[in-house]
């Protein structure tokens, strides 16, 4: 009886020697620090560019689940629309810094005054006799001569030019003929006047000798 009385003793005592041994490896596990192997954790870096181009949608994924309602979007368009009308665009802006002056020609009209003669060869209008400097009307776009021609017998022709006096030749394009009517104010072509001030007379002649009168005999000049 005592002998079994000692074996359940020692059972009893390697049990609870057991469970000890157990407490104290658990213990072990639970407050023990943990080591990390620094060796495995595998970093990927990341360029300093990129750093700051980080959104932040990326930073916090939870705001890019987050969608702007329809009433949010129609404020945002709102009120960029209004700061466009207040500021004007950028391309408003370069569109009419772009633009360039448009030039408007002027028209000027040179008197030149009347005369008459009954020669068939070039007969001076020293009346007619008038200074122009071309360069005060600025950039002489087309000068034209126009003379008032009157033939009262209505026999042959009459013929008016303009006559450069201080060069001494006639001026080119300025020729016009009157032939059949009794009176005609007729226009050149294009003349061409020479640079500076010069003095200009009309000439004219009767082909067949009768009286010829030029009247109102003037210069018109285009330019910007």
């Amino acid at each position: 009886m005592d002998r079994d009385s000692n074996y359940i003793h020692y059972a009893i005592l390697i049990l609870l020697l057991l469970i000890s041994v157990n407490l104290f490896i658990v213990d072990l596990k639970i407050f023990a620090p943990v080591s990390v192997n620094i060796a495995q954790i595998k970093t990927t870096p990341v360029p300093e560019n990129d750093q700051t181009a980080l959104s932040a949608d990326k930073l916090y994924p939870e705001l890019a689940r987050t969608d702007c309602p329809a009433s949010c979007l129609s404020a945002i368009n709102f009120a960029t629309e209004s700061m466009n009308t207040r500021t004007g665009t950028a391309q408003t802006a370069v569109s009419s810094a772009g633009q360039t002056a448009v030039k408007q020609l002027k028209e000027f009209y040179i008197p030149l005054g009347s005369g008459s003669t009954a020669k068939n060869d070039w007969d001076n209008m020293v009346s007619t006799e008038t200074l122009i400097d071309t360069s005060i009307y600025g950039q002489i776009d087309s000068a034209y001569f126009i003379a008032g021609l009157k033939n009262p017998t209505g026999n042959g022709q009459i013929e008016a030019q303009l006559y450069n006096v201080t060069d001494k030749n006639p001026v080119w394009g300025s020729h016009v003929i009157m032939n059949g009517p009794t009176e005609q104010t007729i226009t050149s072509g294009k003349i061409g006047l020479a640079q500076g001030p010069k003095v200009y007379r009309v000439q004219l002649k009767s082909s067949l000798s009768y009286q010829a009168s030029l009247e109102n005999a003037r210069i018109r000049i285009l330019a910007y």
